[in-house]
């Protein structure tokens, strides 16, 4: 008797588990990084690594659906079509990201054939149920982007959290001998842990940003400062490490 009970809470126990796991928030990632233009006097170069690092971050969480995109592979349309097939099949408790590395315009990223328009992609985001949205970007002058300073969580359909590398007269810096941006490679170590200050296992958008903003700060010598806007919550969770 004992024994059998014992293997009826080990099912039940088990079912509980899977049921709670299948009710975890899961984010959906699209992740872009171009070095490779078709002008070789464009080529960057840790760019498309940039975009390979991050996604395997979250590629290592079991709950996280990325696709990654680079060089040829990253047109417009392909990562229009990435967005909007990804983003479309999030819930309201789910997250739902886009990463950009890459050459950068005022209202633009420089995908590989031409001009992704920041538009675009606020437009495609709008379009998802998810009410935890967020753009990473690193690439020069990317703070142009910026609209406005306001931030709170007044939440709707178009609420986005961008994080960009530079403000909007700055260039995103690279350092010999690393494999990724300063930008990047912060934002990595933040992602891995680093910014995880209360020690919880969860990166709140304020952590990451006071994590890498003080490393890109530090490793540039004051010559480049990420910036972040948009209607959140200053404890909206970005990554469970």
């Amino acid at each position: 008797w004992f024994r059998r009970m014992k293997r009826i809470l080990c099912v039940i126990a088990a079912f509980l588990f899977v049921a709670g796991c299948g009710l975890q928030a899961k984010t959906y990632m699209v992740c872009v990084g171009i070095a490779d233009y078709p002008d070789t006097k464009n080529d960057l170069r840790v760019s498309a690594g940039d975009a390979v690092t991050v996604s395997k971050i979250f590629e290592k969480n079991n709950n996280a659906d990325v696709v990654l995109l680079t060089d040829d592979e990253a047109t417009v349309s392909a990562t229009c079509v990435a967005m909007r097939t990804l983003f479309a099949k999030a819930g309201e408790d789910d997250v739902v990201i886009f990463f950009f590395s890459g050459h950068g315009v005022p209202g633009c990223f420089v995908c590989h054939d031409g001009y992704l328009k920041y538009k675009d992609i606020t437009d495609i985001m709008a379009a998802s149920k998810a009410q935890h949205k967020e753009i990473f970007a690193d690439a020069c002058f990317s703070g142009k982007a910026r609209m406005t300073n306001r931030r709170n969580s007044d939440y709707s359909p178009t609420n986005v959290m961008f994080f960009f590398s530079s403000r909007d007269n700055e260039y995103s810096q690279e350092r010999r001998g690393w494999k990724n941006s300063l930008f990047t490679a912060y934002l990595e170590r933040g992602l891995r842990g680093g910014a995880d200050t209360d020690r919880n296992r969860t990166i709140t958008a304020r952590e990451l940003f006071d994590f890498v903003s003080k490393g890109v700060k530090a490793a540039s010598e004051g010559k480049q400062h990420p910036v972040m806007w948009g209607k959140f919550d200053d404890d909206m969770p970005v990554i469970e490490w």
